[in-house]
């Protein structure tokens, strides 16, 4: 398949890596800035567990350049994504599948909610919705990386810590199997973990809820995974977080079990590791609260589920970010 990475960081450079190792694609990438630069001049280079894969992919800053794909796996940030929206029609051909690997409530969240659902933008992540209109919800997939905890260690190399963890599926159940099931092959063929859950929305809720237990309170208190597992009263306060969130996706028909305090006393694995969003904040780039946080309150509201600790967090994470960027 011809496949382009749009957003070759850290986790999309990752994910490319994997793809080339397996040789069935023709595989290119959308990327930018110095990362774009040495990946033209030498390569990609990915830094695993068990070994370093490298491949030179075709790369550019033009969609146009790239052409249409079979599949397009969009790695950017959510919260990037509108800025990029122009850049679709490019990629995209009549049976182009679009993967959408984000953290946080995606653009399409709607599509295929339920029946008592208005399939529409949802406009705190897809503002005017200009992603749903540049791509179309009904050629969309998702990815959720349930492990990959990925940086950019220089341009053009990659490094991860935890060998990853994907799931694939579709908004509604069952669309776009094969070219998913493909994709969960060949990155299984070159030593990660994919699966094709029944229920995608699930697993994305499962994956959210970690993620605003560490996100928002890893750049509030600049502490590693490890440091926060450590710090007494962290795990509470990261519970309560959880269930709040849990309370949404219930609320929004996705019926998880409330497995939090086993969640939280196994560990994340990787103590040293800094979430993404306090990488993303230390480097002065823009943060994930919109996907994460701030769209969880949005659904909360449109349910009437009480989430307080939720809203002191997005508070205090939102007002860091103003006053770091102001100062």
């Amino acid at each position: 398949m011809r496949i382009a990475v749009v957003g070759a960081g850290a986790v999309g450079g990752a994910l490319a890596g994997y793809l080339a190792a397996t040789g069935r694609h023709q595989l290119s990438l959308l990327a930018r800035g110095e990362h774009l630069a040495a990946i033209r001049e030498r390569g990609l280079s990915v830094q695993t567990p068990k070994g370093t894969l490298t491949c030179r992919p075709q790369a550019s800053d033009s969609a146009a350049e790239l052409g249409p794909q079979d599949v397009v796996i969009v790695t950017v940030k959510g919260h990037g994504l509108p800025a990029l929206a122009s850049s679709f029609p490019a990629l995209c051909g009549p049976d182009t599948l679009v993967v959408a690997a984000q953290n946080g409530i995606p653009w399409w969240y709607l599509y295929g909610a339920g029946d008592d659902v208005t399939p529409e933008p949802l406009d705190v992540v897809d503002p005017g919705g200009a992603v749903w209109s540049a791509i179309g919800p009904e050629r969309v997939a998702a990815c959720v990386m349930e492990v990959l905890p990925a940086r950019i260690v220089e341009p053009g190399v990659v490094a991860h810590t935890a060998l990853p963890v994907l799931a694939f599926g579709a908004p509604r159940p069952g669309d776009h199997a094969a070219k998913l099931a493909a994709l969960a092959d060949s990155f299984n063929a070159a030593g990660a973990t994919a699966r094709l859950p029944g229920d995608i929305r699930a697993t994305l809720w499962n994956k959210l809820m970690l993620n605003m237990a560490v996100g928002p309170t890893s750049v509030l208190t600049g502490a590693t995974m490890g440091a926060m597992e450590q710090a007494p009263g962290m795990a509470a306060v990261q519970g309560r977080l959880m269930r709040e969130c849990l309370a949404v996706a219930r609320a929004w028909g996705v019926d998880l079990p409330d497995d939090i305090d086993e969640r939280l006393g196994r560990g994340s694995g990787v103590p040293g590791h800094k979430p993404s969003m306090l990488q993303d904040f230390e480097a002065g780039r823009s943060m994930e609260i919109d996907p994460i946080v701030t769209a969880v309150l949005d659904l909360a509201r449109r349910r009437g589920v009480a989430v307080p600790t939720i809203e002191t967090l997005w508070a205090l994470t939102a007002l860091k970010e103003r006053v770091a960027r102001a100062g």
